[in-house]
């Protein structure tokens, strides 16, 4: 399997692994987020009724209070009365140091009152159960509050307050109680939960019809005193999870599906472009090819031509050196062409680098000297460095070539060779026009060429710099180019050994 594949493949498949990771925690999101938000609405829904319930009993134990205020524990008339004329009091007591005031028990009494007082003979007795439920510290004594106790399975919901040496009580009717608080409950309509409110599993109040067997139980929470024995309860539906998981799962399905097409797509362009452009590349190498066999043979033939010519014959001769020239500079062209498709192999050996560019030097001054330019060499002696050989001299050639096109109105190129214990720097400055910055940052790109007065009628691909810097690459080296004033700098950097 081709190594650009298997990277595909793996990649691929990480990708599809994550999207697939992520897909089922959002799902695990989704479901808990689900969960919370039921937990939510049944905490919401039995704090709610509780807060109801207990406002309730409180308006009422200050309705109670108040009339204490107003009525006289003396008065046992008006105390008879309020029983008769109030639905929530079922009876009265008034109560002093252990002794039972009212009803009085030396009077007659009906059956009912009776057993009212036979209810009340153990809190005569024994004063301090109204606050035994209370806590309080030794400073401080409550002055009033509820009471409850049992008395044959039926609560006895007492409410008292204390004033002066006098405890004055009143029942309330649990049955009343209990009305009330069912008429008052409030319970959104449009949430499906069941509310129910109990007192030792009596129902007292539930807001809907339903099996509660066959619901699941979200939340219950139990009353404060004196309704210790009711429970609120919050029942629902449990929640069917199964479709987020079951449309969770074919969305992520789908989704990878797509994904996999996409990939599968993007895939097909990027070897179908790559087959494209490695038959492009494949094309111009064998047509490069194609080409120097018969252009070696022209450039031979003509300066074959030209031996026979005779001295006199200068038309002729003209003509056959623009036949040479043109030639050799399609020669050059041809190879940057082979360079570019191609990266070369590289043949290292110890190489001279002082006596290279000597070498190099040598062979374009001819070329500067007929356009007027002067080069000056300075290059320590004995420079040694294991490299290649023709890839250093393709890449200064052509740093030179470029400065005798572009810079021949400078009149100078220098070349300087600096060597350190790490690398050794060859560089060529021209005296030229210069390029500016921005120019600087494509020069190296394919087919770029800086376009100026300069540039006008030039011959060029706009490769060469192209070439070297990736030669410069292949020998782990670089090529850097800074502004001089005037002109521009190339430097190829190579590593010692």
């Amino acid at each position: 399997m081709p190594r650009s594949k298997l990277i595909y493949l793996i990649v691929t498949l990480m990708f599809f692994i994550l999207l697939a990771y992520l897909g089922i925690r959002t799902l695990e999101h989704e479901v808990l987020l689900r969960q919370y938000q039921t937990q939510t609405l049944a905490r919401t829904q039995t704090a709610s009724v509780a807060a109801g319930i207990e406002n309730l009993l409180q308006q009422k134990a200050s309705r109670l209070h108040a009339i204490s205020d107003f009525i006289d524990p003396q008065n046992f008339t008006a105390l008879k009365t309020l029983k008769e004329h109030d639905s929530d009091i079922t009876a009265v007591f008034t109560l002093r140091k252990n002794q039972l005031l009212y009803p009085d028990e030396r009077q007659p009494l009906s059956n009912e009152d009776k057993e009212w007082v036979r209810q009340l003979t153990p809190l005569a007795n024994d004063p301090s159960q109204l606050v035994s439920h209370i806590a309080h510290n030794e400073q401080e004594t409550p002055q009033a509050g509820w009471f409850i106790t049992s008395e044959n399975q039926e609560p006895l919901l007492i409410y008292w307050r204390q004033k002066g040496d006098t405890v004055i009580g009143f029942r309330l009717s649990y049955v009343q109680l209990m009305m009330d608080i069912a008429n008052n409950v409030q319970v959104s309509p449009e949430e499906q939960q069941i509310v129910r409110v109990s007192e030792s599993g009596r129902q007292i109040f539930q807001n809907k019809q339903a099996v509660l067997n066959h619901l699941t139980p979200l939340d219950s929470r139990t009353l404060d005193y004196p309704l210790t024995l009711w429970q609120i309860s919050v029942y629902g539906v449990k929640t069917p999870l199964y479709h987020i998981w079951l449309w969770g799962s074919a969305l992520i399905l789908l989704l990878l599906t797509a994904v996999a097409l996409l990939g599968y797509s993007l895939w097909r362009e990027y070897t179908r472009a790559a087959r494209q452009a490695r038959q492009q590349v494949d094309f111009v190498s064998q047509v490069s090819h194609e080409l120097k066999t018969p252009l070696t043979n022209i450039t031979l033939y003509a300066e074959l031509l030209r031996e026979g010519l005779e001295d006199d014959q200068t038309q002729e001769l003209r003509y056959i050196d623009v036949i040479t020239q043109e030639g050799q500079r399609l020669s050059r062209l041809i190879q940057n062409i082979l360079t570019f498709t191609r990266a070369p192999k590289l043949h290292l050996q110890k190489v001279n680098i002082s006596r290279l560019i000597a070498e190099i030097v040598h062979i374009f001054t001819p070329a500067l000297q007929a356009k007027g330019m002067a080069i000056h060499l300075s290059c320590p002696e004995e420079i040694i460095l294991q490299s290649d050989r023709d890839v250093i001299t393709q890449v200064i050639s052509n740093f030179i070539s470029n400065a005798e096109k572009y810079a021949a109105q400078g009149k100078r190129v220098d070349i300087l060779v600096q060597t350190t214990s790490e690398q050794v720097e060859i560089a060529v400055r021209d005296y030229g026009p210069g390029i500016t910055e921005k120019e600087m940052k494509m020069i190296f790109h394919p087919f770029y060429r800086v376009k100026s007065s300069i540039t006008e009628g030039v011959s060029g691909t706009g490769i060469g710099l192209t070439i070297a810097s990736q030669l410069a690459e292949r020998l782990q080296g670089k090529i850097q180019v800074t502004a001089e004033n005037p002109g521009v700098r190339f430097t190829l950097t190579l590593p010692q050994g």
